[in-house]
């Protein structure tokens, strides 16, 4: 009687990946994004929208929920989000939705504040010149300064905002540098994010108010100069156009499709003698392979009358 051969411990990779999403309890590959920016609002409206946009991404369905830290300024912001690919730009997606229709509720505002103010001055005549309408933006710059892409371990939990004063920054960025200049400046500020990540989770109830110029804390914020450095970089891809490329493919057109006739000598002759209307259509200019052709022609007709007046003689 053979012996019977020994169970063998059959493992293919999707085991090993889905093995790998149990111990991290994920679903699918999680993504860390890093963008900053300009916005125009109080600092307690502007977490206000992040967080009902957070919220909103998490009610519904994902893979991954969106979860991050969000360092506010007066007028500038650090966001640091996490979660799958999808949720993370669903994310995107939701927070400049929510800006259309802030937009759009502020110039309802405006125009029903101008019309009260029509109806109060009715019959007054005014000296005064017309105020220009109020240009209503809710960002002003937005640019991604790095992805993370299939990460192991996730930083947070959670999503919360912190606001803060940054110090000043001792010397100037010339934003016309070369492009060295540009990356160095980038390392900088993600290694001062990084190091402001850290504070957070270890402290959950991180503050930097009241904190001296000299606190060691301060060394986790970047300054402001450095962040509008990084915003007016040419070198950093904004944000709204990183949006606009998820999950589209263009059509791309080779030269000889965008290009008519073709350069080339298989251009039919007679392309531009055919009638149309019992009239025919006026030639385009010659073609220079027809130039070429027409000066050999010459050349060898007159080599013919040479060849033909020296036998003659």
């Amino acid at each position: 009687m053979a012996a019977l051969l020994p169970d063998l411990d059959i493992r293919t990779v999707l085991n090993v990946v889905e093995e790998n999403y149990e111990k991290q309890k994920l679903k699918t590959f999680a993504i860390r994004m890093i963008y900053a920016g300009e916005h125009c609002l109080p600092k307690d409206e502007i977490i206000k929208h992040f967080e009902q946009t957070i919220q909103d991404v998490n009610s519904t369905y994902c893979e991954i929920n969106v979860y991050g830290l969000l360092l506010v300024y007066d007028s500038y912001f650090v966001h640091i989000v996490e979660g799958s690919e999808d949720t993370v730009h669903r994310h995107l997606r939701f927070l400049f939705n929510s800006e259309v229709k802030w937009i759009e509720y502020m110039k309802k505002q405006d125009e029903e504040a101008a019309n009260i103010d029509d109806e109060e001055m009715e019959g007054i005549k005014l000296l005064e010149e017309p105020s220009e309408p109020v240009d209503r933006k809710m960002f002003k710059r937005l640019k991604m300064l790095i992805v993370y892409h299939s990460i192991t371990a996730r930083l947070f939990d959670d999503w919360r905002a912190i606001t803060a004063r940054p110090p000043s920054l001792v010397g100037k960025l010339d934003v016309f540098g070369p492009l060295a200049e540009h990356v160095e400046q980038l390392r900088i500020c993600l290694d001062k994010i990084r190091k402001f990540c850290a504070l957070a989770q270890d402290d959950e109830e991180l503050s930097f108010t009241g904190l001296s110029a000299n606190d060691p804390k301060m060394e986790a914020l970047p300054e402001i100069t450095l962040l509008d450095f990084l915003l007016a970089s040419q070198h950093i891809l904004d944000l709204r156009h990183v949006v606009h490329l998820h999950r589209r493919v263009d059509d791309y057109a080779f030269y000889f499709e965008k290009v008519w006739p073709l350069p080339t000598h298989f251009t039919p002759k007679l392309l531009y003698k055919l009638k149309v209307d019992d009239s025919f259509v006026e030639p385009l200019p010659v073609m220079p392979w027809e130039l070429v052709k027409k000066e050999v022609a010459e050349d060898e007709e007159r080599e013919e009358q040479q060849s033909g007046s020296s036998s003659s003689d």
